[in-house]
């Protein structure tokens, strides 16, 4: 099988990332700095940039976090509950 990991917003779909290899934290920020973040940049300039995620480890891995504390991102981690 494949990973893809995509974003969308109200304002535009963003980019879509094949993910061929196992993801670990290196890889994660690699595809959030070159590829997630610069689109969200681009739509919103000014604005909040806000990422939605579980706590998967490379999601918690340090060097995950420092990058966002460095680039000012808020990120939520509890997915909403489902009805």
């Amino acid at each position: 099988g494949i990973m893809l990991l995509g974003a969308f917003s109200w304002a535009a779909l963003g980019p879509v990332v094949v993910v061929e290899q196992t993801t670990k934290a290196a890889n994660y920020l690699n595809i959030i700095a070159d590829q997630l973040y610069p689109y969200m940049t681009f739509v919103f300039p000014t604005g909040i940039k806000m990422f939605q995620q579980d706590n998967a480890p490379c999601h918690k891995a340090r060097i995950v976090l420092e990058w966002f504390e460095e680039h000012t991102c808020s990120k939520q981690t509890e997915l909403p509950s489902t009805t």
